[in-house]
């Protein structure tokens, strides 16, 4: 067996461990199954140093931040077949919206919503707590300062800075509200960050949150993995300069 070959079976092995279909792509183009099985699955997927969950997760962050929706209804299905909670999945939409925009919360969590349909799944509900802005900003900030330490108030976010209007907005619903929903750890939201920000290619957001990363549990080794997953769904060059972000902040 040539080493293209163990690839690929290694990347088939990952895949089915998802309960995802054999011929993905078989009938768009002549050896496109293979391709995906060696490159996507065998060569990133496959890789130590990340177990499948976040993998699924920095996935569906990069697939939601650039609204391929037909691709996350495939790892959505994946996602649930792993045993990813229907509450999780749907709060990585949620989270990454507060980056790409919320139209993109709206067109992901419908493709969710008929996956949820057709499998039978109850729609998740639960009675969240509703806080008034004061105490918002004041988790906001409590959550910000847990999060990003010392840079707390770096930056766009600085008192001073012509963007502190705009910001407020952050404190409050970003990091006081989002932030601190249930049904998804801090680290997991990390994940989702820093996945989302490699797909959608901004560079200062990457540079603050690759240093808070292990402030919540994600090592730097973590941080260069979730980088790596984003390559076969939002460009290996996105992925590629995020690394160099990543050099380049720890020096």
């Amino acid at each position: 067996m040539t080493e293209r070959e163990q690839l690929r079976q290694k990347g088939a092995e990952v895949r089915r461990k998802m309960g995802l279909p054999d011929d993905v792509g078989a009938d768009l183009l002549p050896g496109m199954p293979h391709l995906v099985d060696e490159v996507i699955f065998g060569r990133v997927w496959a890789r130590p140093g990340l177990d499948l969950e976040d993998r699924m997760l920095a996935t569906l962050s990069a697939l939601t931040s650039k609204q391929y929706l037909p691709q996350l209804d495939f790892y959505v299905r994946g996602a649930l077949n792993i045993g990813m909670q229907p509450r999780l999945i749907q709060e990585v939409m949620l989270h990454c919206a507060m980056y790409s925009g919320v139209p993109t919360a709206i067109n992901s969590l419908d493709v969710v919503k008929g996956i949820f349909s057709e499998r039978g799944l109850p729609q998740p509900d639960e009675e969240l707590k509703e806080n008034d802005l004061d105490d918002l900003m004041k988790i906001g900030d409590d959550t910000m300062r847990d999060l990003h330490r010392e840079r707390a108030d770096g930056g766009y976010a600085a008192p001073g800075s012509a963007a502190s209007t705009l910001y407020v907005n952050a404190i409050q619903y970003l990091y006081g509200e989002i932030w601190n929903r249930p049904g998804i750890t801090r680290r997991q939201r990390m994940v989702c960050s820093v996945a989302a920000f490699t797909a959608t290619q901004m560079a200062g957001q990457q540079r603050k949150f690759f240093q808070s990363a292990p402030n919540v549990g994600v090592s730097r080794e973590q941080v260069i993995e979730v980088i790596i997953q984003t390559g076969p769904y939002s460009g290996f060059p996105p992925a590629l300069n995020a690394i160099t972000v990543a050099e380049e902040v720890w020096g």
